[in-house]
C-alpha cells in the first residue's frame, strides 16, 4: 500500500526560497518576500544566504558567463519529509551590462505527513489519500491503523518536482534598470506558471536606488483523485475537476548607502491570490466533548482569497573586514497571521580565502483565525477549519554556520549548514477530555545543509 500525503507542491516551493539565493551573485540585497507559511514542516521560510552574498572584491561579472550549481539535502525529524534539491544556474553577462539568466531545479521529496488528526488514546483508522496506481488510473482508497497516544503520520511520501526559470536584466536610459523574468514548474498533482518584471532607478550619485516590481503567478492543482468536498467526512465524496489558484503581488523598496560602511534596505511587498488554497490532503479531528476521543474525521477548508503585505528593514554594516547583516521583517494577512523574522549574520574572514559565517533567526507568528486542532461534536461547523500547524502560533529559531573558500578570483565553493527548532505557543489546557494539556502541536524540527560552487569565466 502506498500513500502519498502529497504536500510536496508547497515544500518544494520553500526549499526553491532556501537555494534561490545561491544563484543570484548580484542580489545581495534581495529580501525574501511572499508566505511565511509554505507546504510541509518547515513552519517558516529560512532565506539561505551563500559565500556570494558579502564578496568585498571590486571586480564585476560583466563580460563574463557565471556559472552556479548547488545541492540542499533537507531532513526532518522523526522520519518525516526528505528532501534533495539540485540547482545549477548559467548567467550570461554582457559587455553593455545587460545580462540573461537560466536555472535548472529538481526536487526529489520521500518522507511521512501529518495527516492532520489529533492523538488518541486508542487506535485510530484514517483512511489514506486517493493513490494513482500503475495504470495512471485512481486506485482505491485505503486505510491506516495509528497506534494509541501516537500523532497520525501517513508515510510513504514520494514526489518530484522540475523548474526552469529564466530572467534578463538591462539598462533602460540613464540609472535605469529593468527585468523581466518568467518560469514554471511541474509536479505529479500541481504545476505552476509565473512571471515578473521591475524597474529600479540609482540617484544621488548612485547612492540612492529605487526599485518596484510586480509579479503573476497562476497554479493548477489535480491531486489523484480529485479535491475533497470541504468539511465533509474523509474519504468521501470528490470533485474530479482541476482547481486553480492566481497570486499577484508587488514590491516597492529604497536601498541607500549610509556611509562608506553601512547598507540599508527597505521593501514593503504586497501579494493577493484567489482560488484554491486548501490542503486536499489533511484532516481534522471531531472528537467527544468530554473524553476527547475522535470521533470522525473531516476534510480540512481554507478561505478562497488571502491578502498578504510585509515591510522588511535589512542593513549590511562593514567593520574592518567583517560584515554583519542583520535585518527585521514584520507581515500581516487577512487569514489573521502576523509574524516578526529577525535575521543576524555575521562574515568573518580567516584568510584571503577562507571565511566564516555563523547566522541565527528568531521567527513568531500568530495563529490564522480559522486554525484549530480539533473540532467538538455537537458544535456547529464553521465555514473555514484547518489544524495545520503551519497556521498555529508558533515560533522557532534557526541556527547557521556557513564556510567559504575562494578557489580563484571568479569562484567560490562554500557550504552551510542549518538547524531548525519550532516550538508551539498554544495553551491546550481547556481541550475535552484526554487531550487537555497535551501537546498537539505537530510541527517538527528540521536539519538542512546546502553544498555549492561558483565560477566565472569568459
Amino acid at each position: 500500500m502506498q500513500l502519498e500525503p502529497k504536500k510536496s507542491n508547497r515544500i518544494a516551493s520553500t526549499l526553491g526560497i532556501l537555494t534561490a539565493s545561491l544563484l543570484a551573485t548580484a542580489g545581495a540585497n534581495a529580501q525574501v518576500s511572499g508566505e511565511p507559511i509554505k507546504k510541509g514542516s518547515m513552519q517558516a521560510t529560512q532565506p539561505i544566504q551563500t559565500g556570494t552574498d558579502f564578496d568585498d572584491n571590486t571586480y564585476t561579472d560583466e563580460g563574463l558567463i557565471r556559472i552556479d550549481a548547488a545541492v540542499l539535502v533537507y531532513q526532518e525529524d522523526g522520519g518525516r519529509v526528505r528532501a534533495i534539491e539540485p540547482v545549477l544556474g548559467v548567467t550570461y553577462n554582457f559587455e553593455d551590462q545587460s545580462s540573461l539568466s537560466l536555472k535548472f531545479t529538481a526536487d526529489i521529496l520521500t518522507g511521512a505527513s501529518p495527516y492532520g488528526a489529533t492523538l488518541a488514546q486508542g487506535v485510530q483508522t484514517l483512511v489514506n489519500p486517493p493513490s494513482t496506481g500503475a495504470s495512471g488510473s485512481a486506485g482505491t482508497i485505503s486505510t491506516t491503523d495509528v497506534p494509541a497516544e501516537v500523532l497520525p503520520i501517513a508515510t510513504g511520501f514520494n514526489d518530484q518536482r522540475y523548474a526552469v526559470d529564466a530572467s534578463y536584466v538591462t539598462p533602460w536610459g540613464e540609472g535605469n534598470t529593468v527585468s523581466i523574468s518568467a518560469g514554471v514548474s511541474k509536479e505529479t498533482d500541481y504545476k505552476s506558471f509565473y512571471g515578473g518584471v521591475g524597474l529600479s532607478r540609482e540617484l544621488n550619485q548612485k547612492n540612492t536606488t529605487l526599485s518596484a516590481s510586480a509579479n503573476m503567478e497562476y497554479n493548477v492543482s489535480s491531486p489523484p483523485g480529485g479535491h475533497p468536498r470541504p468539511l465533509t467526512v474523509a474519504g468521501g465524496r470528490f470533485s474530479l475537476e482541476n482547481d486553480k489558484k492566481t497570486v499577484i503581488g508587488g514590491l516597492i523598496g529604497v536601498s541607500q548607502v549610509m556611509n562608506r560602511r553601512w547598507l540599508a534596505q527597505l521593501n514593503y511587498n504586497i501579494s493577493t491570490s484567489s482560488g484554491y488554497q486548501t490542503d486536499p490532503y489533511r484532516v481534522i479531528s471531531v472528537v467527544d466533548s468530554v473524553t476527547g476521543d475522535p470521533v470522525r474525521y473531516l476534510n480540512e477548508a481554507r478561505p478562497e482569497s488571502r491578502l498578504r503585505q510585509s515591510i522588511y528593514f535589512g542593513n549590511k554594516v562593514a567593520l574592518g573586514s567583517t560584515v554583519t547583516d542583520a535585518s527585521v521583517r514584520l507581515y500581516h494577512d487577512d487569514w489573521g497571521i502576523n509574524s516578526l523574522t529577525l535575521n543576524l549574520a555575521v562574515r568573518t574572514p580567516v584568510t584571503n580565502r577562507f571565511y566564516l559565517k555563523p547566522g541565527i533567526r528568531y521567527y513568531s507568528q500568530s495563529s490564522a483565525d480559522f486554525f484549530n486542532y480539533y473540532l467538538v461534536d455537537g458544535q456547529a461547523l464553521h465555514k473555514y477549519a484547518s489544524p495545520d500547524a503551519r497556521l498555529d502560533k508558533f515560533s522557532a529559531l534557526t541556527g547557521s554556520l556557513m564556510v567559504g573558500y575562494k578557489t580563484s578570483k571568479t569562484g567560490e565553493i562554500y557550504a552551510r549548514v542549518s538547524r531548525y527548532e519550532p516550538s508551539s505557543k498554544t495553551n491546550t489546557s481547556n481541550a475535552p477530555g484526554y487531550l487537555s494539556g497535551r501537546d498537539l502541536f505537530s510541527g517538527t524540527a528540521s536539519t538542512s545543509m546546502i553544498i555549492g560552487y561558483t565560477y566565472a569565466f569568459k
